[in-house]
Parts: C-alpha cells; structure tokens; sequence
C-alpha cells in the first residue's frame, strides 16, 4: 500500500502513571512522547495535542484510535478510554482496544532481535499491580501465548520458574520485584508502556477493517476494583 495511503492513527495508553500516546502513518512513527503524570485528567489532552501538533496532523485527519486497555490503574484506565472514544465519536472513526502489556512485549521482543537474538523468545511483561501484586503475560514476537494474570511476586515468580525456559523481564513491576522473578532483566527504557508500539499492535485490525464497539468497549481490569460497595445492613422483622 502506498505510503499516503497508509491509516494515520493516534495511540494512547494509561495505565500507569506514565501517560503516553503516539501517531502513526502505516508502520511509521511520525511523533511520540510519554511522561510521569499526577491525573491523566490533566496530563493527557496536553499530551495528546503535543504528538498531533508535532506529527503535523489534525484530529480530522486521523483515521482510528489505538487505546490501551489495561490492565493497570482503574482510574487511568477510565480515563484513557473516555477520551479515546470521545475522540473516535467526534470524528467518526473506529476505536481498536489493545492491551497494555503488548507494548511491553513488543519492545522487549524487538530488544531480542536487536541484540542477534531470536525475536519470538520469551518476554514476560510484569506491571505493578499494587497491593503487592504484578499483572504479568508472556508474548513471543509481541503475540501473547498465555491468559494474563494478577498474582503476587511470589506466585509470578513460581510461574515463570516452571515455563521450561528464562524469559526477559519487562515493566516497572519486573523492576520492583527483580528479586522474586527467574529471568533476565531487560535494560532500562523498556519497563514503560509505549504508545509507539500500541500503533504498530493496532495497525493490523485497522487495515483489516476490525474495531471495537464505542458503546460496549471497556478496560481489562483482570481483577475486581479496590472501590466497593458498601454493606446494607439487615433487618430482621420480628420472630
């Protein structure tokens, strides 16, 4: 397909404190950027407009939204989505929901064959999940070859010592926890989620005509959120 052909897409990922979001022609990242944020309702837009003004593009010029879908910070998560659709809504174009951790497997994969190594060897992607818990996959070329799970550092560590063979360790719980987790820690710069790598996840489902349902897409949480309900109290009649 003809470079000026090729979909532009705006990518944007929030599940961490990191926010971060990119554009993309094709397989070609025209900008990006990412940075630590106290509310992704304050950081994001600004973000946003930073990568559009800087790829030279306008909002009407887009052709889908890439968001990651978590897992990671319900709030961050809520808010990515919301101002993904409302962008998609605006502009009447489609929304692909990508999981957060394949950025992480992508680039840990693309470090691998950086490096002379196979690319489809093992990364695990490894978030902090608070509560003294990490979300962790396992991709292969960026592709995920197992269910995504939340488990505590002892219990990834556990997993990822039965797999049959060492993975590279991506993302800031990989970091936090290094020393609970068989593996080979991969260099810094690769434990943050990266719109870039979203974009290139995307540019698949975009091309192949695939999208997600503004009404019914919604964050991959993995576990239940922290915020509940509180008890109502029974009342007995009388006995």
């Amino acid at each position: 397909m003809p470079a000026d052909t090729q979909p532009t897409l705006l990518a944007l990922d929030t599940a961490t404190r990191q926010a971060t979001a990119a554009v993309s022609r094709g397989e070609t990242i025209l900008a990006a950027a990412g940075r630590e944020v106290t509310t992704h309702s304050e950081g994001l837009l600004a973000l946003i407009q930073q990568v559009m003004g800087e790829a030279g593009v306008a909002a009407g010029a887009l052709d889908g939204v890439v968001c990651g879908r978590g897992p990671g910070s319900f709030t961050g998560l809520r808010i990515g989505l919301a101002t993904a659709k409302g962008i998609c809504f605006a502009g009447g174009i489609p929304l692909v929901c990508v999981s957060s951790l394949v950025a992480l497997g992508r680039g840990g994969g693309r470090w691998l064959e950086s490096q002379g190594q196979e690319r489809d060897g093992l990364v695990a992607a490894v978030l902090d999940a608070r509560r003294k818990e990490v979300f962790c996959g396992l991709f292969r070329a960026g592709v995920a070859v197992d269910q995504e799970q939340v488990l505590s550092p002892e219990a990834a560590g556990r997993y990822l010592g039965e797999l049959g063979e060492s993975a590279l360790l991506c993302g800031d719980g990989a970091v936090l926890y290094r020393e609970q987790l068989p593996g080979a820690l991969a260099p810094d710069g690769l434990h943050t989620i990266r719109a870039e790598e979203l974009a290139l996840a995307g540019l698949g489902r975009v091309l192949a005509g695939e999208a997600d349902e503004l009404h019914e897409a919604v964050p991959q949480y993995i576990r239940a959120s922290d915020a509940k309900l509180p008890k109502v109290p029974q009342v007995r009649g009388p006995s």
